[in-house]
């Protein structure tokens, strides 16, 4: 039996602190940590230093910073580069909100170059309401901009992709990682702006909904990391970070071993 590489997003925890985060994560045996460096876990330079220390004596890397959102006009995707090339960190995730294909592939281009400057790649996560918003147009981008796909098992389930679009995006070699939670087989009434709310809001910890996630996992290899994001207000105001961080860790084990 072998298992997966499992890392904690940064949405699982967006009132922790950097710091917090990356205690927690380790102390509860995750072997990487997502960071939100657009938002709530932005870093100074200095800071960002002091945590690299932290993560050098933690057993715990910063698999993934976050976010660039393409078309956003208050974004700073440079500033979130830098920060990636300052923690070590491996990749940045990227999400487009224009609706135009071309204007995004043209935007994606010039990120993925940017990014390369400093030894860091992409991996662009598809869902209702961005830009790709099905693993087929995510794949057909990645591949031609030299980019990742990021799965989200919520995300593949809401835009109706199957198990069966998960084996191609296997087999085109550019599945980056996987983000897993759970929550109910049907999505919320409301389109766009319920989906929206429900994936920043309502997620559940793995094996308490009814996502057939682990219908999509059997066909994942053991090199793609899972990432545990479970946005919940819910175990926002009930769990303390360092136990709702041990709560998730124990929840996506069961979903995590391969043989």
């Amino acid at each position: 039996m072998t298992e997966r590489a499992l890392h904690l997003a940064a949405g699982s925890a967006l009132d922790a602190t950097a710091h917090e985060l990356v205690v927690a994560a380790g102390a509860a045996g995750f072997s990487g940590v997502g960071l939100r460096v657009s938002g709530e876990h932005r870093l100074s330079a200095p800071e960002a230093s002091r945590l690299r220390r932290v993560l050098d004596g933690s057993g715990v890397v910063v698999s993934e910073v976050e976010v660039i959102r393409i078309g956003d006009p208050t974004g700073d995707a440079g500033a979130v580069i830098d920060a990636a090339a300052a923690l070590g960190a491996p990749w940045i995730l990227v999400v487009s909100d224009l609706s135009d294909v071309s204007a995004t592939r043209d935007a994606l281009g010039g990120l993925t170059q940017r990014a390369a400057e400093v030894g860091v790649r992409l991996g662009l996560e598809y869902m209702a309401w961005t830009t790709p918003s099905t693993p087929a147009l995510a794949t057909e981008l990645a591949r031609a901009c030299g980019v990742s796909v990021v799965c989200d098992v919520l995300h593949h389930h809401r835009v109706g992709a199957t198990p069966e679009d998960m084996v191609a995006l296997v087999g085109s070699g550019l599945l980056g990682w996987v983000q897993i939670c759970d929550a109910p087989f049907h999505g919320p009434r409301g389109g766009g702006p319920a989906l929206i709310h429900e994936a920043r809001h309502e997620r559940l910890p793995p094996g308490e909904g009814a996502l057939p996630a682990t219908d999509l996992l059997r066909h994942v290899p053991v090199e793609v990391p899972l990432s545990v994001e479970v946005q919940s207000d819910v175990l926002r105001r009930s769990v303390p970070v360092a136990d709702r961080v041990r709560v998730l860790h124990d929840a996506a084990q069961r979903w995590n071993t391969i043989g």
